[in-house]
């Protein structure tokens, strides 16, 4: 015969073990976690290496350019450039431990959406003085900037 006490202590045990077995497949349910996020982190490198060439196109076009918009167009690739290698680096970090990763990233998106508005703004600039080819290339920018924002959150995520 058991008594009340062995029957409760058997009813606890029994709860102990599926509350371990649940945590236990919580755990290996999040094992998948890592690999997508090495696929955002790859994505975004990809991004930012197509990013990187862009800007050295914009670089070549801006002797055409009337002074003051050929000096905003610099500053904007300037800006575009500090934000892509922020992004880069903080991938890098993202990739080899997830300490800070978080944070990091989040910080290159801040510093990405900015330099985004600026080439936004300097798009519709190299518009209004007739400048279509760097108009376009900096459209063309200002989407691989916001895609790249878009990667590192998800990897951030």
């Amino acid at each position: 015969m058991t008594s009340a006490t062995t029957s409760t202590m058997g009813k606890t045990t029994t709860r102990l073990a599926a509350a371990s077995l649940l945590a236990l497949a919580m755990m290996l349910g999040a094992c998948s976690a890592p690999a997508d996020v090495e696929r955002f982190i790859a994505d975004a490198q990809g991004q930012a290496e197509a990013i990187e060439g862009d800007l050295h196109e914009l670089e070549k076009q801006v002797s055409d350019l009337p002074a003051t918009l050929a000096t905003d167009v610099t500053n904007a690739v300037a800006s575009a450039t500090a934000a892509t290698e922020e992004a880069r680096a903080a991938l890098v970090r993202a990739s080899e431990s997830a300490a800070g990763a978080v944070i990091a990233l989040e910080d290159a998106q801040v510093a990405l959406e900015a330099a985004s508005a600026e080439v936004r703004h300097v798009t519709g600039e190299a518009a209004d003085a007739g400048a279509a080819e760097v108009s376009g290339m900096l459209g063309s920018l200002q989407e691989q900037i916001d895609a790249l924002r878009g990667e590192t959150e998800n990897a951030a995520a």
